[in-house]
């Protein structure tokens, strides 16, 4: 009888991590999910040509309005991600109570070449965040609303 309470707590304790990830940033790995609120999964865009791409397996695309200053060695094309929610000690996704609602921190890690700040940094934080309103942006462009 313990051998099959142990492999149901085995089995289980795989499955709970399934979307859970690690992502190094700062020289530190941080405890990342991507099983969030379906409302966080899609395209967050604005008036301009950028754009976010959440997708509900944990990749996406980031596409900035303006690329800005690289070496002649940076394509400047779209970043292809993988990202993931910041958990806290207790396994729950974080978020900050601010005065327009809340503000959830997100890991976005480059999956090529092409990386954040000029091919510079191939992790950035960023932030999600649901307004009051109901609407969800993204604290890296001024305009970029859930679509």
């Amino acid at each position: 009888m313990k051998a099959p309470v142990l492999f149901v707590l085995l089995f289980l304790g795989i499955f709970s991590n399934e979307k859970v990830r690690i992502i190094e940033y700062n020289g530190n790995e941080v405890k990342t999910t991507y099983a969030v609120d379906a409302q966080f999964y899609g395209k967050y865009a604005g008036a301009k040509t950028g754009y976010l791409i959440l997708n509900e397996d944990g990749t996406g695309v980031y596409n900035y309005d303006v690329f800005g200053f690289a070496p002649a060695t940076c394509k400047k094309d779209v970043i292809n991600i993988e990202w993931g929610f910041l958990l806290d000690e207790n396994d729950q996704v974080v978020s900050f109570e601010r005065e327009y609602g809340l503000s959830y921190p997100i890991l976005m890690k480059s999956l090529g070449n092409t990386q954040f700040q000029g091919c510079r940094t191939p992790v950035m934080l960023d932030f999600i965040m649901v307004y009051k309103n109901g609407d969800i942006g993204v604290s890296s462009s001024d305009d970029w609303i859930k679509e």
